[in-house]
């Protein structure tokens, strides 16, 4: 057996030194002091002594990293003050001491080289298939005297070689104008924006003109159908964003999203599909990444002292002890006699003192728990790092024996408690290369056992939201607990005699400092990547006229492609076509449509007088007609803010009814445009009449407006 706990104790005695290689310990020293070339030469030499211990090797990978990421980090700086030399030789450390890295091969490609950085790839335009066929010099055409409009349109198509169709409710009128030096894109374009109408390309010889409302547009407008695979944003929230921001007075363009492949799929014009693909472009960047590195330690000194006379017992016992002697024996018995009973006998009593045993301790212990994590992690994030033990906690409830029963019966149950360091970091990334933390960090340890042997958990905890710059260091320090505890023991009366009384007492000195020191770097790997274009604003509605109808025409946007005196004489002629009486309409006011299609109608409202509230009521066949939503039109704009807007739908009657009311008492909306788009659905064949009942408008000084009416006629075939 001896020869056998000898072989033991060797073995472990091996094996302790096998673990705790002097090298390792050197390697965690420099560290610890930031000595990155000395801790990786010593970890180097650990994993060779010991190539099968994995514990050196991640050691070691885990030194290259945060040299690699110092030497980053000093690039970066260096790149920043113009220095290029100095930052390739930190990029090429930085590289060595991480070779898998290839962004910081990319990084330092670009940072470092003198020539200009490539462009951002654009989104392509969208082309309409069809191309019209041309003569490629410019026009040379007036028209000073009013002529009809179907007429500039036949003359224009005769010099440039192509047919001008016109649909069934188009409205001619008279015109004047000026398209010298246009080419045929800008002349039908400025041609149809003064006379609220839009073309359609046929073929390759032909051209459409229509009028432009909503029911048109819908009708002939082209759409596109293209497809988006994001990487970063969840296609659910990006379909969200786009259907708020692409929201327009008129329509909601049609946008599906697969959760399955991260895509969206956008239905809608030409225009719309390129502003969405701009937007996704924009919206779809990866999240900044960093790196968090943690030292966190904890210092605790415990001093007990043990001085003075400890009795094992708090009892001092008498007792009688009588005994008999018989005539043939002499044993002892705890029988006797009442007759030989003697109280007065003093040999019949013994007395018990408390053994008291005189007590020198004393003890000085120093504890240090270090630790040093390396948090990566993603910005808006919470990253959670946990080291310990698990304790159990007992936890006793009562219930009865049996039902209606008083609640006796004990149950316990047990809760398992963390017990270590615990850090919560959600690191935020600002553009100026700072980074924002919200900590959240809990040193727990065990302190003893307390009633019923439950252990008692001392706790230290820190809770911090701190702002700093990449690579800057934070110190939180001076959580010191200082406690002291002294208690004395004795016999009573005895051990409060001064000086004597240290004879008869024991004196027990606790002393207990503990202190928590935390630095906390963040370190940005990588930010979120902007280019300079995406600053710029992305203009909507400038190549093509708005989808709501009465708005005035802004001078400059006509100004991009036609001379200032051009343009003036297009808003002329425009205002002279515009109609000053009160009224409202619905439009447009016949239309055709198969059965279970869905139409928009536009509640169109003119005015010369300013409106502060008003409310009608609109009545339409129920049996043919389903009126699915009504959508805020844009003149409400006007008003400013939050603007109430009522809409009450009740197709069991076919009744709507539509209002809106001013946020400020004293102003009101005038002159003209969109009120209210209605969505319809057709449900049977035969006729809907959609008319107004009733209107009541109130001006901004609180005088009645008297507006006129019309009707619309829906023939669903």
């Amino acid at each position: 057996m001896k020869k056998i706990a000898l072989i033991l104790i060797v073995a472990l005695s091996l094996t302790a030194c096998a673990t705790i290689n002097p090298t390792y310990r050197m390697g965690a020293l420099a560290e610890m002091n930031k000595s990155f070339d000395e801790a990786i030469r010593c970890y180097e030499q650990a994993a060779l002594e010991n190539p099968q211990e994995p514990f050196y090797r991640a050691a070691l990978e885990r030194a290259k990293f945060s040299a690699s990421l110092v030497q980053l980090q000093e690039a970066r700086k260096l790149v920043a003050l113009g220095k290029k030399d100095e930052a390739k030789s930190a990029y090429a450390k930085a590289m060595t001491y991480n070779p898998r890295d290839t962004a910081i091969a990319r990084e330092a490609q670009v940072a470092t080289s003198d020539a200009p950085k490539p462009a951002e790839p654009k989104p392509e335009k969208i082309e309409f298939p069809i191309k019209l066929k041309t003569k490629d010099e410019p026009l040379q055409l007036k028209f000073p005297v009013e002529t009809s409009l179907r007429s500039i349109f036949l003359a224009l198509g005769k010099s440039a070689g192509i047919g001008f169709v016109f649909d069934e409710n188009y409205r001619d009128i008279p015109f004047t104008t000026d398209l010298s030096n246009m080419t045929l894109e800008q002349a039908v374009r400025s041609l149809c924006l003064a006379s609220r109408n839009f073309s359609r390309i046929v073929d390759e010889r032909t051209v459409l003109i229509v009028p432009d409302n909503p029911m048109k547009r819908i009708q002939y407008e082209v759409n596109c159908i293209k497809t988006f695979y994001l990487s970063n944003v969840g296609a659910q929230e990006m379909q969200a964003a786009l259907s708020s921001m692409l929201r327009s007075t008129a329509k909601v363009p049609n946008i599906i999203f697969d959760k399955n492949l991260n895509s969206i799929t956008i239905r809608d014009t030409p225009q719309t599909v390129e502003l969405s693909e701009k937007l996704i472009k924009i919206w779809d960047k990866p999240k900044a990444q960093v790196i968090i590195d943690l030292e966190i330690m904890e210092v605790s000194r415990l001093k007990l002292r043990q001085l003075g006379v400890s009795f094992d017992t708090s009892t001092v016992t008498g007792r009688y002890g009588g005994s008999t002697t018989s005539d043939t024996t002499s044993t002892s018995t705890s029988w006797f006699n009442l007759k030989d009973l003697d109280f007065g006998n003093a040999g019949n009593y013994s007395l018990s003192l408390p053994l008291a045993l005189i007590q020198f301790l004393e003890s000085d212990a120093d504890t240090k728990i270090i630790a040093q994590p390396r948090l990566p992690g993603v910005s808006d994030e919470e990253m959670r790092h946990m080291v310990g033990q698990k304790i159990p906690i007992p936890r006793t409830t009562f219930s009865p024996w049996a039902a209606g029963g008083v609640s006796q019966q004990p149950i316990t149950n047990y809760e398992q408690q963390d017990v270590g360091i615990e850090i919560k970091v959600k690191p935020t990334v600002h553009r100026e290369k700072e980074v924002t933390l919200s900590m959240e960090i809990k040193v727990t340890s065990l302190g003893g056992t307390g009633y019923a042997d439950i252990p008692i958990i001392n706790t230290r905890e820190i809770k911090s939201v701190i702002r700093l710059r990449d690579g800057e260091t934070s110190l939180l320090a001076g959580l010191l607990k200082d406690e002291e505890r002294k208690s004395i023991k004795g016999l009573p009366g005895l051990k409060n005699i001064p000086i004597l009384g240290r004879l008869f007492s024991t004196e027990d000195r606790t002393l207990e400092q503990t202190d928590v020191i935390m630095t906390i770097t963040p370190y940005i790997v990588r930010a979120v990547p902007v280019v300079p274009d995406e600053a710029k604003p992305l203009w909507v509605d400038v190549d093509s006229p708005s989808d709501a109808i009465g708005g005035a025409l802004e001078a400059d946007v006509l100004d991009r492609e036609l001379n200032v005196q051009q343009a003036e004489r297009m808003l002329q002629a425009r205002r002279q076509q515009e109609m000053r009486a009160n009224q409202i309409s619905i439009s447009p006011a016949n239309f055709e449509s198969p059965v279970n299609r869905e139409i928009r109608l536009s509640v169109n409202l003119t005015t010369s007088q300013d409106i502060g509230n008003m409310s009608l009521v609109l009545n339409y066949n129920p049996q043919v007609l389903s009126l699915k939503d009504v959508l805020e039109g844009g003149l409400t704009r006007q008003l400013g803010g939050s603007v109430p807007f009522l809409k009450n739908i009740d197709n069991a009657a076919g009744l709507c009814t539509i209002g809106f009311s001013s946020p400020q008492p004293t102003k009101g909306l005038s002159g003209g445009g969109t009120l209210a788009t209605l969505v319809f659905e057709t449900k049977s064949p035969g006729e809907g009449l959609i008319a107004i009942s009733s209107v009541s408008a109130m001006g901004s000084s609180g005088q009645p407006v008297n507006l006129q009416t019309n009707r619309a006629r829906i023939m669903v075939r």
